[in-house]
């Protein structure tokens, strides 16, 4: 089988998002784009060139309205699904649309039990007003994080020397909590405070940037325009406070050995 070219990677990720689009405006459900998928669209007009992924933000109650309709089999075109812990179907506290079409190998991380090429949709909650409550929900969020992904860790493998020692002795703890009591955990604490009683939001079930994600409700519920690989999508009113506290200067380019990817390898099934 022929690998996909990053370019035609990028053309399968948005075709998700384009047929997303399609599905979500029938039924009243809206969406963001986000992260370095919202970077892109105002540093680019569209993927970061050295990108491979998609980042999609929900209010949550929009994303619990997505994966309720995601159980019709008529909402998404028959090659996409839509895959969820809640359903069985994923490892991770956040739901994935993949492209059944495609099959996938990646490099630096393992994505669980991912085995197509995907997009990323990330619910947008409530946050407390309190600087330093905001800072306690982030800090146990994290720790969440890492148990969740010593579950898919391999022993002899880290970031660094250390890490890689003390593998050993934490994956057996992280084992034991297991995968879907850590995405339980994450879920629940993401839930705890109502999206609609809060004057604060925020990324929180993969909140990678802890605090830096908190934005003002109101702000965040407005949507505007920005293009995308020339189509139109909306993000946030408050996309250049949330670009410069994730990015800081979010306009300038980064060295090219921080210019990462997931090293995807994908290749289209044979049916």
């Amino acid at each position: 089988m022929k690998l996909l070219s990053n370019t035609e990677i990028k053309e399968v990720l948005l075709n998700i998002l384009i047929e997303l689009q399609k599905s979500c405006n029938r039924n009243g459900i809206g969406f963001y784009l986000v992260g370095g998928s919202l970077l892109g669209a105002i540093r680019h007009q569209g993927f970061i060139p050295w990108d491979d992924d998609v980042d999609i933000g929900m209010k949550r109650p929009d994303y619990d309205k997505l994966l309720e309709l995601s159980k019709k089999k008529d909402f998404l075109p028959s090659y996409l699904k839509i895959i969820s812990y809640e359903q069985g179907t994923s490892q991770y506290p956040f739901i994935k649309i993949i492209d059944t079409r495609y099959c996938m190998e990646q490099g630096y991380v393992q994505e669980g039990n991912v085995t197509s090429i995907w997009v990323d949709i990330l619910p947008t909650d409530g946050l407390p007003d309190n600087p330093k409550d905001i800072k306690k929900i982030y800090r146990k969020v994290g720790i969440y994080r890492e148990i969740l992904m010593l579950n898919f860790a391999k022993i002899g493998e880290g970031k660094s020397k250390i890490k890689a020692l003390l593998k050993p002795l934490v994956i057996p703890f992280a084992k034991l909590v297991g995968v879907n009591r850590c995405n339980k955990l994450i879920d629940n604490l993401s839930r705890s405070i109502p999206y609609e009683q809060a004057n604060k939001v925020g990324c929180i079930m993969w909140g990678i940037y802890g605090t830096k994600e908190c934005m003002k409700k109101n702000e965040f519920d407005k949507a505007v325009d920005v293009t995308f690989e020339g189509h139109t999508f909306k993000a946030p009113s408050c996309w250049d406070s949330y670009l410069s506290n994730l990015y800081g200067d979010y306009m300038k380019l980064p060295p090219e050995e921080k210019r990462v990817t997931h090293e995807l390898k994908v290749w289209k099934r044979a049916f």
